[in-house]
């Protein structure tokens, strides 16, 4: 299914669960633990109070309960959603990244960097670290390959569970463990769903 169907079918969401902190998180926000499950927090805008949230729950559903029956696994499940203050979130758990792949139809990558780099992810971006500091050039810097990293083409907030290293010049460092992909320039997130180039995040797990 594509992401924009789960945006339309969307506009509902999650309550308090999850690993990571991310039931804390103010915006839309992807997170990996080290057993390699995805969570992804989605929070929308839900004003057309004509659409019921019953409605919308149905049609998530529905979309999940596909995707599990070709997947031959609960591959991905709903774990929360709630529309309050005319707000809407829905929590999404994938067992895998291919899942989170598979079921939203849009590039992904969580692993080590050596493992990004066997896939074909060429990190061919400038890089600075996490105080903001220019740190390479078309590339990613030296002594990177064993530490972990998540790639999106997303705008969203990433949540990594360790201490962020080195971002991609087109994201920036909200904290130590926060990195965000915003849209491109001309775009705004609701109407772009993918940015040109890919957003990389490197860093040190808490093992």
């Amino acid at each position: 299914m594509k992401k924009q169907k789960l945006g339309l079918a969307l506009a509902a969401v999650l309550l308090l669960t999850g690993c990571g902190g991310i039931e804390k998180m103010t915006e839309t926000t992807v997170t990996v633990d080290d057993s390699g499950t995805v969570e992804e927090l989605l929070l929308e805008d839900f004003s057309d109070e004509t659409y019921k949230e019953k409605e919308l729950a149905a049609q998530i559903n529905e979309l999940v309960e596909a995707y599990n029956k070709e997947a031959g696994s609960e591959a991905v499940s709903v774990k929360s959603m709630q529309v309050k203050d005319k707000k809407a979130k829905v929590l999404m758990e994938y067992q895998s990244v291919a899942d989170y792949r598979g079921f939203n139809q849009i590039d992904f990558f969580a692993g080590t960097v050596k493992e990004a780099q066997k896939e074909g992810y060429t990190f061919a971006s400038d890089f600075t670290d996490a105080e903001g500091k220019d740190v390479s050039r078309a590339g990613m810097p030296d002594g990177c390959e064993k530490q972990q990293a998540i790639i999106i083409r997303e705008p969203m907030l990433v949540l990594v569970p360790g201490t962020i290293q080195y971002v991609s010049k087109n994201m920036k460092v909200v904290n130590k463990s926060q990195a965000r992909l915003s849209a491109d320039e001309g775009t705004d997130d609701e109407s772009h769903v993918t940015t040109q180039a890919y957003g990389y995040v490197i860093y040190t797990d808490n093992n």
